[in-house]
This record gives structure tokens, C-alpha cells and sequence, in this order.
């Protein structure tokens, strides 16, 4: 999709997903002037296809769709380098939180859709158990991504050393760790959370 030729029209650009972005981020891509210290400082931009500066320039041009499809968002490591050399103070490290969330929102068109099965499996260990769980996690990693003997040989000598439980409490204090998933459920439905 890199090299694909892009035809602007009102019909292509999605202005309302940029308005998203930028409300989610508190951050416009409108103040960008492509100077490019954000992809310059940027340590993950070699494995991005699309480097910090082009994902705002995409954004501009109302291509929302296309920075999700790509795997760029997923590999930035929110450093803040690119928010902190920027001279326009556009904060690209919140415009990529806002993307990866916009993304998980949608289930969206990501190739690093292991990435969302992740965080999404690590956010309900914590939910259910109060900790990590990794044998778990792991497990159902493994099932839900299709991956089903993935790293299979590995989990005798992680729990022969100790390094993996067989078995797992929850945390004494789940109802505050449940308190406190639910005040942010609130919060996003309010708005007031990503």
C-alpha cells in the first residue's frame, strides 16, 4: 500500500476520522510543516513504512484508513522523541496513542493484529486475576491466534526453574482492581478516557 498511487477527493479523505484523532490526542496535524525531526530522531522509523512525519502527512491529507492498515503505529515505542523535537509542539506520540486506539476500537485493518490479541488478552488476566497469569496468557495467546504448539516446548523448562506457575491465586484486593475498571469504562463513556 506504500507505493500505491493516492487519489484525493472529497469522496477519499475522511476528515471526521482526523477530527477523532485529534480530539483523542489534544494534538492537530494541521500545525505540521513536514520538517521531519520527528522521523530524524525517531528510533523505530527504520521499521516503519510509513515514518512519524508521513503518518501526520497522511493524516492531513484524510488517508485514515491507510495509517491503519499499516503496521507503523504499532511500532512506536512512545519515546516522545518525535513530541519533543517537534518545533510546532505537535505531540506525535499522543496522535499515535489515539491511532492504536482508534485501531483497537475498530478491531481494525492492522497487520499487527497479534499486537491488539496481546493487550487485549494481558488488559482481562489483570481484570480476572488481579496479576498476570503467564501460563495463561500464553495458552490462550496461543489458541486464539491459531498458533497452537508456538513456543509449546518452552513452558516445561520455564516452570522446571521456577520461572512459570503451574497454578495461580487472584490478588486479595480483585474488588478495588475491578473498581477500578469499571471508573474507567465510565470514563470512556463520558469521553473523559482513551
Amino acid at each position: 500500500m506504500k507505493n500505491k498511487l493516492m487519489h484525493l477527493s472529497n469522496e477519499t479523505m475522511n476528515v471526521g476520522f482526523v477530527k477523532k484523532v485529534e480530539a483523542l490526542s489534544g494534538s492537530s496535524v494541521r500545525r505540521c510543516f513536514q520538517c521531519g525531526k520527528c522521523s530524524a530522531g525517531c528510533p523505530m522509523s527504520a521499521f516503519m513504512e510509513h515514518p512519524p512525519n508521513r503518518i501526520v502527512r497522511l493524516l492531513q491529507l484524510g488517508q485514515g484508513q491507510r495509517v491503519l492498515a499499516g503496521r507503523s503505529i504499532w511500532y512506536c515505542a512512545s519515546c516522545e522523541t518525535c513530541t519533543t523535537r517537534c518545533p510546532n509542539k505537535v505531540d506525535l506520540a499522543g496522535i499515535m496513542d489515539a491511532l492504536r486506539k482508534l485501531s483497537w476500537d475498530a478491531d481494525g485493518p492492522s497487520k499487527e493484529s497479534y499486537v491488539q490479541l496481546a493487550n487485549r488478552l494481558f488488559i482481562e488476566n489483570i481484570r480476572t486475576y488481579g496479576r498476570q497469569y503467564e501460563l495463561r496468557l500464553g495458552a490462550a495467546f496461543n489458541m486464539k491466534s491459531g498458533q497452537f504448539l508456538k513456543d509449546l516446548m518452552l513452558g516445561p523448562k520455564l516452570i522446571s526453574k521456577g520461572k512459570l506457575k503451574m497454578f495461580h491465586s487472584k490478588n486479595k484486593n480483585i474488588g478495588e482492581i475491578e473498581a477500578i475498571f469499571k471508573r474507567i469504562e465510565e470514563m470512556r463513556k463520558k469521553g473523559e478516557a482513551l
